[in-house]
């Protein structure tokens, strides 16, 4: 049976082998790395069907790049991609627990790692895990010190960068110019250099269980120029501080800096003070406060909210919430979620009360309401999809499902 050319795409998408996360480790075991591995070898079988066949099967295995840190892997990949590097737009590099015996030194890893990225001319999207102190460390080989990602658009670094913050900086400042996402994840301390070149064009700004300095992120924001800090173009904000700073400080400053507060349109904060947040944001589309607390944020949320995801305990008293939900203030309100403790909280969820008078109230008001329910599988998140990280990272969670009422 011939299979339609327009659907081999799909098919070949469907079956491609996918990396393990790197959410809750930033490191795979050698074991998951070799599997991943087999598992493309027996993919690339595909491309020996036809001509078709191999040309959508080499555009769906260059698309996302895996590379090891010194993984002798990165030779080959290094010549594939001289020639078919316009495939490419994703690259992840992370450390990898492994007993491998041939490993390349840092400097010849940098050298084929520069040449991947001089090869790939649509490369929009770059992930470090674990690695930045020994890729931009103060050993730097001179011929690799200016890695070209002058076409990237969105940027993830995990993982304390150590004292080489001012080296890797002056990297992140050769993309500043054209970036539009960064996301800083499990820093220990904040980089206590400036970027050279200004975020003209950031959008998002994802902050993940980083040890937060407001003065350190304005200065971020504010950049070299301060007639062309990226607070002007940022729509999406994302603070969830390290777990070891027991006591964040206020980001009031950073939310009012050049009126920062007043163009986002995402916010999703945790362990602050939502209310004092709240009255800086007035034209919020998406809020998101997971963490449990007793505040009544009800008054101060925007009428332009679209999305809100908030506590369980919120929903304390009932009555707070209903006058919310029914009122002209929630008139645009489109999706709720709510997060739950326990797994056995998703049976009181759908049969006691206050939980089944919030759903009716939700379903009187129009508003999809959505459970997140930690331990159990993501397997559909309807209204949420881009944010199921971020609820994993605040609950602690394996996986996590958005169980919907």
């Amino acid at each position: 049976m011939d299979i339609p050319p327009e659907l081999v795409p799909s098919i070949l998408q469907h079956i491609s082998p996918n990396p393990p996360s790197l959410l809750s480790r930033p490191a795979f075991i050698d074991r998951s790395w070799h599997q991943y591995r087999r598992d493309l070898r027996a993919f690339v079988q595909f491309a020996l069907v036809c001509r078709t066949w191999c040309t959508f099967t080499r555009e769906i295995m260059l698309h996302t790049l895996i590379v090891p840190w010194l993984n002798e892997s990165i030779l080959r990949l290094c010549s594939i991609l001289r020639q078919f590097g316009f495939y490419s737009r994703i690259m992840v590099i992370f450390t990898i627990d492994t007993d491998d015996s041939v490993l390349l030194n840092r400097d010849d890893f940098c050298a084929a790692l520069d040449g991947c990225f001089s090869s790939m001319p649509q490369m929009a999207k770059v992930e470090i895990y674990g690695a930045m102190d020994k890729i931009f460390g103060h050993s730097l080989p001179t011929k690799v010190g200016r890695f070209d990602m002058l076409s990237l658009r969105s940027l993830k670094l995990a993982g304390s960068v150590g004292n080489s913050s001012k080296l890797l900086l002056h990297a992140l400042g050769r993309a500043a110019p054209f970036l539009e996402t960064l996301e800083i994840m499990d820093f220990e301390a904040w980089p206590d250099h400036s970027l050279s070149t200004p975020l003209g064009n950031l959008r998002s700004l994802i902050l993940h269980c980083t040890y937060l300095s407001v003065p350190g992120v304005i200065n971020l924001l504010r950049g070299p120029d301060e007639d062309a800090n990226s607070g002007q173009t940022l729509r999406k904000l994302v603070i969830i501080p390290s777990r070891f700073q027991s006591i964040p400080p206020d980001i009031t400053p950073l939310l009012t800096f050049d009126s920062t507060g007043e163009r986002l349109r995402f916010l999703m904060i945790h362990r602050f003070d939502p209310c004092r947040s709240l009255e800086c944001c007035t034209a919020l589309e998406t809020f998101i406060y997971a963490s449990p607390t007793s505040s009544n944020i009800f008054p101060f949320l925007p009428r332009t909210l679209r999305r809100l995801a908030i506590s369980a305990m919120l929903l304390s008293p009932l009555d707070r919430f209903v006058a919310y939900i029914s009122s002209e203030n929630a008139r645009n309100l489109l999706h709720l979620a709510v997060t739950l403790k326990h797994d056995t909280d998703l049976a009181l969820a759908t049969t006691s009360e206050p939980f089944a008078s919030v759903a009716e109230a939700c379903k009187d008001a129009g508003v999809l309401l959505t459970w997140v329910v930690p331990g159990m599988l993501g397997l559909g998140l309807e209204g949420w999809n881009d944010v199921i990280e971020l609820f994993q990272t605040v609950q602690s969670l394996p996986m996590a499902r958005l169980k919907l009422t």
